[in-house]
């Protein structure tokens, strides 16, 4: 698989750091945004190939940002992940495929997983 551009939205430092490098060790060309506000801003700037996208965060979370990202470039793929399944009586992941996720993916999860998500849905195309 030729080397995709991938936006990865999370605003868990860390996490954000693990994923780029999985992601690039896999070939691909990252950009990280650590809010909501900056993702959509660097989707933008740059339309991606994949965004995955943390749910909940502050300023913009990944509920506001799958539509509008769907509604910019319809056909970008995008994969969400949370760590939280529930918000109240509200399945997080459910909701964000209902809204146009292409995939979700729970936390904890393995680079492995991340991966093999990612590059199933890059090649879906």
């Amino acid at each position: 698989m030729s080397a995709a551009n991938v936006l990865v939205v999370e605003d868990d430092a860390e996490l954000l750091q693990v994923m780029t490098r999985a992601l690039e060790a896999a070939g691909h060309n990252v950009l990280a945004a650590g809010a909501g506000e900056e993702g959509l801003k660097v989707f933008r700037a740059e339309p991606p190939d994949l965004v995955i996208c943390d749910i909940v965060m502050p300023d913009r979370d990944g509920i506001e940002l799958i539509p509008e990202m769907k509604g910019l470039h319809p056909g970008v793929k995008l994969l969400a992940i949370s760590g939280r399944q529930m918000i109240g009586t509200l399945d997080v992941l459910s909701l964000a495929r209902r809204i146009g996720a292409d995939a979700t993916l729970a936390k904890p999860f393995s680079t492995e997983a991340l991966v093999t998500i990612a590059e199933a849905l890059l090649a879906s195309g």
